[in-house]
């Protein structure tokens, strides 16, 4: 017997033992008190190697293959070695010893690490725009899966303690990128295999094709999810949307890209597994782009417009867009399966949706295309309308789960193709669902997120959107209105009913009265009072549109108008704002920057209140089960009355739940991250009252206009007092009170 210490010692130890799992290595330990382990080579003899040797001369052992030139079976060595190290790691909780040598060792812990970080490199340096061949391809997405979690073995199964250790190392940055590489390279080869078998006819697809493309899709998914629980922390994610190699050149969009764009065909035998797996990795990598987009750090989409790549970015929008459509319709839940997750894909799409509808980099994408996606649904019949955005209980919802990932047995698979000794079965890896949304939380999050995109495409903001873009969002909402529904319409959202064109306007009012009642239903906890009170201005201004445009619906009106008698025009003529004036007197924050402009579309919601909940009223019916029933039967004067008092206040207004007695007039005032509100409370409405009292032609003179905006300037921002007194809101108010 010898004690091996020379380099190519260490080769037959590494081929031997790297196919021991740790119980049996751990038996073996137990064979020899004087920790150390026989075992069988290409020699005749047995061999006997000290393990605390061995371990320390592993990870350097390793870094020196990895350092050579390429050669046959390099890479298939590197990964005998990395599964010896994790089944090491796995044996350190049962052996005191193992675990000072191998986790203790703070020079040991550095030189692993950097072995990991220098696989990774030279796995992501180069990016692929073909696979090699089928066996290659496999052990490399392997490898990469295999160091990744490699990590969790020897430092810890936290992602944050990773976190921690890698922000700390030095080549951290080059890590980062290549990590995003070599899994996009990953997905390349696998994307490249799914187009070929889906010019195969199932039929011939043998069960180890089969096998191996689901073995390289949980692969493939391993490695994405090692990236996406780093970036669930702020400093990970900070740090990646920092780098310029990594963002602004594009790395992330391709890898988001190809991963977005995978399709398979669910024909063939096993196809579940891989239908699954795809899924979870778009759901993962648009959370990821989700958190890189809301960095703070750094404008990620400016960073990938200066850089010249916006259009990478435009590509994955496209993708975005998809999946809204599919996710929205019926047709998507056909896959689902409680057995095989398939991800949060819908709402984070939408989460993501939300973020680029509110950056002027995108806003002129969607509102050209999900203006259609949104006429679609709001062309939906009624009862496929409420169930999708109006209900609490769905028929089905998207359930996440994480790979339970096993580095042995993946590495052990891949190996034995290589060897004769082959196994048959691919391993197939245990899900932990990550799922932890009741159905009602998940429904309402959709709805809200739904409600969020409206809003962010509806909000005109100066200086930053063209004037030309004004009115062009709803404008392009009512052209989808217009299709005919047996043709583009079914396109957007496949598996879906509409409401005949005879019946359009009634039906998309009739909806629109639905989601307005379940917005409100959802303020605070789902949806804020902002996102509200937008959705409303939105509705208030396509319902005339609709009206207009539909003849039944102009019926509709006629009918509400004689039931409401003279005060619908009287107070159509009381609500009416001068917008030119407005225009001329209100200045507007945008983006820190004072700048004169009008608010009047936001406004027409206090302006219509009364027609808005006079149709509502009369169009809509039960069936949303979440919905407070608020605003029906508002067909007499002096309810109606009531009712817009309480509404301008409320509604308009914002209630201030800390302080009940102060109220809150919302003023669009657009800002990077959301928009500020404007405090006046009731001494200071008072005061406004008590100037128009004095002087009751205060609105045409500019002069004592401005002299009381200097005497309440104390009080009020001058600002939204100039704009009450130009358009006598409080007058209109105090007439319809008394």
């Amino acid at each position: 017997m010898v004690r091996l210490l020379q380099p190519k010692h260490m080769v037959q130890a590494v081929n031997a033992l790297h196919w021991r799992n740790s119980v049996e290595f751990h038996k073996l330990l137990k064979d020899n008190g004087d920790f150390s382990i026989c075992f069988n080579s290409e020699q005749v003899l047995p061999q006997k190697i000290s393990v605390e040797k061995m371990v320390k001369m592993l990870p350097r052992h390793l870094i020196a293959v990895v350092m050579t030139p390429n050669k046959d079976g390099k890479s298939r060595y590197i990964l005998c070695g990395i599964r010896l190290l994790q089944t090491l790691c796995d044996l350190t909780p049962r052996n005191a010893k193992l675990e000072q040598v191998l986790l203790d060792d703070v020079k040991l812990s550095a030189q692993m690490i950097d072995l990991v970080i220098l696989v990774i490199i030279a796995l992501g340096r180069n990016r692929k725009e073909s696979c090699n061949s089928n066996k290659e391809s496999l052990l490399e997405a392997t490898l990469v899966a295999s160091c990744l979690h490699l990590f969790h073995g020897f430092i810890s199964p936290n992602s944050q303690d990773l976190v921690l250790v890698l922000l700390a190392h030095p080549r951290v940055d080059v890590f980062i990128d290549s990590a995003f590489g070599a899994v996009l390279n990953v997905v390349i080869s696998l994307k490249a295999k799914l187009l070929y078998r889906q010019t195969d006819s199932p039929k011939k697809l043998g069960a180890s094709s089969v096998e191996e493309v689901n073995f390289h899709c949980q692969q493939a998914e391993a490695a994405l999810q090692f990236l996406h629980s780093l970036c669930q922390h702020k400093p990970f994610r900070e740090r990646v949307a920092k780098n310029k190699e990594l963002c602004g050149k594009g790395g992330v969009l391709r890898l988001a890209q190809s991963i977005l764009s995978l399709t398979i065909t669910p024909e063939f035998v096993g196809a579940t597994v891989t239908i699954a797996s795809t899924s979870r990795m778009k759901a993962k990598v648009l959370s990821i782009l989700q958190h890189l987009f809301e960095a703070e750090s750094v404008s990620f989409l400016d960073e990938v417009a200066n850089a010249g790549n916006l259009h990478l970015a435009k590509t994955v929008a496209s993708e975005v867009l998809k999946l809204l459509r599919l996710g929205l319709s019926k047709a998507s839940m056909a896959t689902a399966s409680p057995d095989y997750p398939m991800g949060f894909v819908l709402l984070n799409a939408m989460r993501l949706a939300d973020v680029l509808t509110d950056d002027s980099n995108f806003r002129s994408f969607f509102t050209e295309h999900f203006s259609m996606v949104l006429s679609a649904v709001f062309c939906l019949s009624h009862g496929d309308f409420l169930s999708m955005l109006c209900s609490s209980d769905l028929s089905s919802r998207e359930d996440d789960a994480n790979v339970d990932y096993d580095l042995f047995k993946s590495a052990g698979w891949i190996l034995s193709v290589f060897s004769s000794s082959g196994q048959s079965v691919t391993p197939q890896f245990k899900l932990s669902l990550q799922n932890n949304l009741t159905m009602s939380s998940y429904a309402h999050q959709r709805t809200s997120l739904f409600i969020k995109m409206i809003a962010n495409l509806h909000c005109f903001v100066p200086n930053v959107c063209q004037e030309q873009d004004r009115n062009r969002f709803i404008q392009n909402v009512m052209s989808g209105l217009r299709k005919d529904p047996s043709s583009i319409l079914i396109k957007m959202l496949p598996g879906s009913s509409y409401t005949p064109v005879a019946q359009r306007g009634t039906g998309v009012c009739r909806n629109l009265g639905s989601l307005l009642r379940h917005a409100e239903s959802l303020i605070p906890s789902s949806l804020n009072e902002e996102d509200f009170l937008l959705l409303r201005v939105f509705c208030d201004q396509l319902q005339p549109l609709i009206h207009s445009e539909f003849e039944e619906s102009q019926v509709q009106v006629k009918d509400i108008e004689g039931r409401g008698g003279n005060l619908s025009g009287k107070l159509k003529e009381l609500l009416n704002l001068n917008n030119e004036e407005a225009s001329e007197d209100c200045d507007v924050r945008v983006e820190g920057v004072m700048t004169k402009q009008g608010v009047n579309e936001e406004i027409d919601a206090v302006e219509r209140l009364k027609e808005s909940d006079a149709d509502a009223s009369n169009l809509e019916t039960s069936g949303s089960d979440t919905s407070s029933n608020r605003g029906k039967g508002l067909v007499e004067e002096g309810e109606l009355v009531q009712n817009m008092s309480k509404r301008f206040k409320g509604s308009a207004s914002g209630e201030v739940k800390e302080d009940e007695k102060s109220e809150t007039f919302l003023v669009f005032e657009k800002q990077k991250k959301k928009r500020k509100r404007s405090i006046m409370n009731a001494d200071q409405m008072g005061m406004i009252e008590k100037a128009l009292a004095e002087e009751p032609d205060l609105q045409r003179n500019s002069a004592s206009r401005q002299l009381w905006a200097d005497k309440i300037s104390q009080k009020v921002s001058s600002r939204i007092l100039l704009f009450l007194i130009s358009n006598h809101v409080l007058r209109t108010m105090r007439s319809l009170i008394t």
